[in-house]
C-alpha cells in the first residue's frame, strides 16, 4: 500500500482504523503513535466491509515463556493468503537479529529465533519482544520446542490487542512452574495485576502496577513449583493494549502423572470470550482430557451439556476430571475453557504429552483457515480437529485440503459436530459454507503439542465498560462541503471512593458491575459509504477523544456514509454523514464521440445558476493528469430556468483519451464532472489540425 506523508498524517486507503494498528497499518519506531488514515473510495463506489479482527494481521509483537532448559528450538512458523515478505526483528527495540522472508501460498516459512527469545528473570520487565511485520496479511505460530518437551501457540495480531485478560494455566509440577509474559503495543502503558497466588515478588490478592514501553514484557513466575501455586485466574489490566503469554516451564497432566512437558498458549482477551464453547476429544486420548473454566464476571453459572456444573466470580475457575467425548461449556456470562491433553503415562494414553489448548467461542468460528503442522518431522502424528455445523456436515460442504470430510459425531444438540482428521506435515486448509472451529494436535514418544488454528477476534464481551462512546459530527458548509467530528469515551469509574464494590448509588447503568470506559479503539466507514474519504487524527488505542474528518472523494459530487466509532470493550456509536454537492450546472449529459480521428465533446445542461462557462480538460490515463485544452472559458448560454446545448471538437491523434468538463461560476467556485474514454485509432481519417468551437 502507498503511503503518503502529508502534514504529519499517514493516508491510507483502508476503512478500519485502530490508533497506530490496521489491517494494513503503517509500522512505526518509538511510541508507535500512527497517523491519519483514509478510507478512499473510488468514485461514487461503495466502501469495501471491515476487515475482521482475527488471528490474521499485518503486525505482531509477541512474547515467549520459559521452556524446562536451553535445548529448544524458537520458532515462528509464517503462512499468508498471498506472496509476501515478512520481516522478523527480535529484540523489538534495538533488534540484535533481523531477518526477512518471502512467503508464497500454500507453503509454510519457519524463521529461528534466538534462544533468548525464551529466558526472562522473574519479576522483571527486559526488552525480550519479537518482532514480525508485512504490508500484506499473513499468519503467525509460536514454537517452543525440544525433544520431549513442546508446545504451540496461535500468535496475535497487534489489532487484537486489548486491556484485560485473566491468565490460564496448570498446575505447577516442575522448573520455574507457572509463568506468564505480558507486552505492551505502545509506549507508556500501565499494566495493574493482580496474582491469584504467589509469584515471584509479590503476594497473592495483593495488587501492583508495571509500567512498559512498546515491545517491552513483564515476566511472572508462580513462587513455587508446588501444584497449588497454579497461576490461573490471576487478573491483568492495563490502560493501553498489551498481549499476554502464560502456561508453565513444565507440566504433569495430571499432576503426579509420570514425564512433564511445556505448555503455552497466548492468551485472549476478556473483551473476545464468548458463552458457548465446544470441545471434542483428543486423538490418542481415549480417556478424555482436562478442562478448565474460567469466568470474566462474578456470578457466573456454568453448565457442561446442560447439567451445572458450579457458579465462580471474576477470575475463580472450575476444573474438570478427565472426561472423554465431545462437550458443550456454557455460562450465562462469558467463560474462557483451556484443554489439556493428560500425559503419555495416564491410563489409556498413546504417544504425546501434557499440551495446552484455547478453546474458541462458537461466535468467534469463521468459515476458511490455512494452518501448518508443527516441527517438520519431530512429531510422528499430525491431526485436525474440526468442529462444524450440521449443515455442512449433511451438505458435505466441510472441506479439508479440498476435500470433503467424513466421519463426524454429534455434540449434543449444540448444532455442530466434531471429527479428527490424520494430516500430512505441512500446510493445510479447511472451509465451510458455515463457520468452523479447528484445533491442530501432534504427538510423538512424550512429546506434543495443541493450538487453535484460527479464529475471530472481535471484542463481543463488554465487560467492565458497559458505556458506549459519544459520537458527535458537524456539516461544514462549502464547495464542497466536509465534515468534523469527534468520538470521546471518558467516563470515570462508578467506583468513585475506589474500594472495589458498588455502593448505593454508583451502579448508574443498573447492570451489577463495576463500569469504567476503556477509550476509543476504532474509527471507520461503515460498508455502504458513497463517495467518502475518512481523515482520522493520530491517536493511541486508549484515548478518551479523537478526532477526524469526513471528505467527498469527488468534490464534484455528492456523498454519504456512515463513521463507526468502537470503545476497547466492543461498544459503538455511528454518526451519519450526509455532504450534499451544490452546484451551479445541472448537467443533463456528457460525450466525448470518435468522429473520423475528431473527438466531438458535447454536453447538455438542464438549468445553470451563476455560471460563467465551461472549461474542456484531457488525460491519456483515466487517473492521470488532465490538462485544459480550449483556450479560453466557453461562455455560458444557460440560465436559472433553461439549459443549453454545448458542443466542442477535438483533434488529439491517436490513441485513447479521457474528458472531463468543469463549469465555473462567477466568483471562481467550480465543479467537476466526468469522465468520457475515447479511442481514436490509427486508421480513422486525417482530420483538420485546428480545434473548431461550436454553440447551438
Amino acid at each position: 500500500m502507498k503511503r503518503v506523508k502529508e502534514k504529519g498524517k499517514v493516508k491510507f486507503s483502508n476503512a478500519l482504523f485502530h490508533g497506530g494498528v490496521m489491517k494494513f497499518r503503517a509500522i512505526l519506531k518509538g511510541s508507535f503513535l500512527c497517523c491519519a488514515v483514509i478510507a478512499l473510495l473510488t468514485f461514487l463506489g461503495t466502501s469495501v466491509a471491515k476487515a475482521s479482527l482475527d488471528n490474521k494481521g499485518t503486525e505482531f509483537i509477541m512474547s515467549f515463556i520459559t521452556n524446562y532448559n536451553d535445548g529448544v528450538h524458537i520458532e515462528l512458523h509464517l503462512t499468508s493468503d498471498v506472496a509476501t515478505d515478512v520481516t522478523v526483528e527480535y529484540p523489538v527495540n534495538t533488534p540484535t537479529f533481523t531477518t526477512t522472508v518471502g512467503l508464497t501460498p500454500g507453503n509454510v516459512t519457519i524463521v529461528s529465533l534466538p534462544i533468548n527469545a525464551h529466558n526472562f528473570i522473574d519479576d522483571s520487565i527486559s526488552n525480550n519482544a519479537v518482532h514480525a511485520f508485512s504490508d500484506n496479511e499473513f499468519v503467525c505460530y509460536m514454537i517452543n520446542r525440544r525433544l520431549a518437551s513442546s508446545d504451540a501457540a496461535l500468535a496475535l495480531p497487534v489489532d487484537t490487542m486489548n486491556t484485560e485478560f485473566i491468565v490460564m494455566d496448570y498446575n505447577p509440577t516442575f522448573g520455574n512452574g507457572a509463568e506468564f509474559a505480558v507486552v505492551a503495543g505502545y509506549d507508556n502503558t500501565t499494566v495493574t495485576i493482580t496474582p491469584a497466588t504467589n509469584i515471584v515478588g509479590h503476594p497473592a490478592g495483593v495488587s501492583f502496577t508495571k509500567t512498559l514501553n512498546r515491545g517491552e514484557v513483564y515476566f511472572a513466575a508462580s513462587a513455587s513449583n508446588a501444584s497449588t501455586n497454579t497461576l490461573t485466574g490471576t487478573i491483568i489490566t492495563s490502560d493501553r493494549p498489551v498481549g499476554l503469554t502464560n502456561g508453565d516451564t513444565c507440566v504433569q497432566v495430571p499432576t503426579g502423572t509420570y514425564a512433564c512437558d511445556h505448555i503455552f498458549e497466548v492468551g485472549q482477551p476478556t473483551q473476545t470470550w464468548g458463552n458457548k464453547i465446544l470441545v471434542a476429544n483428543l486423538p490418542n486420548r481415549p480417556s478424555g482430557s482436562i478442562y478448565r473454566i474460567v469466568a470474566s464476571q462474578d456470578g457466573t453459572n456454568v453448565t457442561q451439556d446442560g447439567v451445572s456444573i458450579g457458579a465462580i466470580n471474576r477470575g475463580e475457575y472450575i476444573e474438570t476430571a478427565v472426561i472423554a467425548g465431545n462437550h458443550v461449556f456454557e455460562g450465562d456470562k462469558p467463560i474462557f475453557v483451556a484443554q489439556f491433553m493428560t500425559g503419555q503415562g495416564y491410563a489409556g494414553a498413546t504417544l504425546g504429552d501434557p499440551a495446552m489448548s484455547n478453546m474458541i467461542p462458537s461466535d468467534q468460528y469463521f468459515s476458511a483457515y490455512t494452518f501448518s503442522t508443527v516441527g517438520e518431522f519431530q512429531f510422528e502424528e499430525n491431526y485436525v480437529t474440526i468442529i462444524a455445523e450440521d449443515a455442512d456436515v449433511t451438505n458435505g460442504t466441510i472441506l479439508l485440503d479440498g476435500a470433503a470430510v467424513g466421519g463426524f459425531s454429534a455434540i449434543g444438540t449444540s448444532g455442530f459436530q466434531a471429527a479428527t482428521v490424520s494430516l500430512t506435515s505441512g500446510v493445510h486448509t479447511t472451509s465451510s459454507v458455515g463457520v468452523h472451529g479447528i484445533t491442530v494436535e501432534g504427538y510423538n514418544d512424550y512429546d506434543s503439542y495443541i493450538y487453535p488454528g484460527g479464529a475471530l477476534f472481535e471484542f463481543i464481551n463488554p465487560v467492565g465498560d458497559a458505556n458506549p462512546p459519544v459520537c458527535e459530527i458537524q456539516i461544514v458548509a462549502g464547495n464542497p462541503p466536509s465534515a468534523t467530528g469527534t468520538a470521546t469515551d471518558n467516563r470515570p469509574s462508578e467506583d468513585t471512593n475506589n474500594n472495589g464494590v458498588l455502593d448505593e448509588g454508583e451502579d448508574l447503568n443498573s447492570n451489577g458491575q463495576i463500569d469504567t470506559d476503556t477509550g476509543i479503539f476504532f474509527v471507520e466507514l461503515e460498508a455502504g459509504a458513497v463517495n467518502l474519504t475518512l481523515n482520522v487524527d493520530s491517536f493511541v488505542p486508549g484515548d478518551v477523544s479523537v478526532s477526524y474528518t469526513v471528505e467527498l472523494t469527488d468534490p464534484g459530487q455528492s456523498g454519504s456514509g456512515v463513521v463507526k466509532v468502537t470503545d476497547g470493550a466492543g461498544n459503538t456509536c455511528e454518526s451519519e454523514v450526509v455532504l450534499e454537492v451544490s452546484t451551479a450546472v445541472s448537467l443533463v449529459s456528457f460525450t466525448a464521440t470518435n468522429v473520423n480521428g475528431e473527438v466531438h465533446i458535447e454536453w447538455v445542461t438542464a438549468t445553470e445558476i451563476d455560471n460563467a462557462g465551461f472549461n474542456i480538460y484531457r488525460a491519456k490515463l483515466e487517473n492521470g493528469t488532465y490538462t485544459k485544452i480550449n483556450g479560453t472559458l466557453i461562455s455560458a448560454n444557460g440560465n436559472a430556468t433553461s439549459g443549453a446545448s454545448y458542443s466542442y471538437v477535438d483533434t488529439p491523434g491517436r490513441g485513447t483519451f479521457y474528458y472531463k468538463l468543469e463549469d465555473v461560476d462567477y466568483n471562481g467556485v467550480s465543479t467537476m464532472h466526468g469522465h468520457e474514454k475515447v479511442r481514436v485509432r490509427s486508421d480513422d481519417a486525417t482530420t483538420k489540425k485546428s480545434k473548431k468551437q461550436k454553440r447551438k
